[in-house]
């Protein structure tokens, strides 16, 4: 009796099994130890890229000739390298045996169709040809993923911050920074500084690490005298100017650019002249940034703009000049640049 008991509890657990087994086939889930792509598609032919969030919080990115941009920015540049590394992530993701499959279960890991933290769509063309879901996250850089094609939810190598939902966080904040030995003029605060010609077109000319460059000075003071040391930091710190987001092609009263607190002119060598006027909110340390060569209004980041204005003034970039000697060349014509 007691023989034919076990006998037929593994049979039925046989069946059990079975069932189970034609129950994931059905809903085309494999059951394997191999890891399989958990969203399969063509990096080279994706060329749109829709991020949502919650409380409709959205991204959109396109390819223009190319290149990633921000159509909601008027076609603004986007962070190529950032938008190329999301991809590469998401078609790396491989996945085992799926932790569950029903519908309560995507409520509960946040990966349904309605309730998400992600919803990641790619397209060719109008065409989107993979949606990904992330959700909650059961620990340290994982996070539940779902492919909308999909009942199997995932846990994979990911986190929520690897895909933003502020455009903000897509943008090139590159867009405004040049090598600083291609700066060969600034005017700014009466000063016109010119760099020495034969230090321009030197071969080093492009290496940022060679010898501070020779700089003149037009429109000096009677009495005082250039400090190269801090023209050269001004030329750095223009060089390396960065945003903190775009505020869009419209000006606005607040940014206060009527009475700018900053307002220069940087000649590039082999470019036109650009004029950089930057503004300062009246009740907060604010402070916008256009400039004459791009349509948009910049949002500058605080801290990085006092030491630029600091270096524009004429305290930081002249001083008295010693009773004998010359060290810097004034004139009242400086050459044209």
């Amino acid at each position: 009796m007691n023989k034919t008991i076990k006998i037929l509890t593994v049979l039925l657990a046989a069946q059990l099994l079975l069932a189970v087994g034609v129950g994931l086939t059905d809903r085309g889930i494999t059951v394997t130890n191999e890891p399989v792509a958990l969203v399969s598609f063509d990096t080279e032919k994706i060329d749109r890229i829709s991020l949502d969030g919650p409380e409709d919080a959205k991204v959109t990115l396109s390819k223009n000739d190319g290149d990633w941009v921000l159509p909601d920015l008027g076609e603004f540049p986007a962070n190529n390298n950032k938008v190329n590394q999301l991809l590469e992530r998401l078609e790396a993701l491989r996945s085992n045996t799926p932790l569950a499959t029903s519908a309560g279960a995507r409520e509960r890991f946040k990966v349904s169709d309605e309730q998400f933290e992600r919803r990641i769509t790619l397209s060719e063309g109008n065409d989107a040809v993979a949606r990904l879901f992330l959700g909650s996250s059961p620990g340290i850089r994982l996070i539940h993923a779902r492919n909308e094609a999909s009942d199997a939810i995932h846990a994979v190598k990911m986190a929520e911050f690897d895909v933003p939902v502020k455009t903000s966080d897509w943008e090139d904040k590159s867009i405004l920074t040049l090598p600083k030995t291609r700066i060969t003029a600034i005017k700014v605060n009466g000063l016109h500084l010119q760099r020495n010609t034969l230090a321009a077109d030197s071969d080093k000319a492009n290496d940022d690490s060679s010898q501070s460059p020779t700089w003149q000075a037009y429109g000096l003071a009677e009495g005082k005298q250039l400090k190269t040391s801090a023209v050269d930091k001004l030329a750095g710190l223009l060089a390396d100017l960065r945003f903190e987001k775009v505020m869009g092609h419209e000006i606005k009263d607040e940014y206060g650019l009527e009475e700018p607190v900053l307002e220069l002119s940087l000649t590039p060598r082999g470019g036109e002249r650009v004029t950089y006027r930057v503004g300062k909110a009246k009740d907060r340390e604010e402070y916008t940034l256009k400039l004459s060569t791009r349509p948009e209004y910049f949002r500058l980041v605080s801290y990085k703009t006092k030491p630029l204005i600091e270096a524009a003034s004429l305290e930081e970039l002249t001083e008295r000049s010693p009773q004998s000697g010359e060290e810097a060349v004034s004139s009242e014509k400086p050459p044209d640049s």
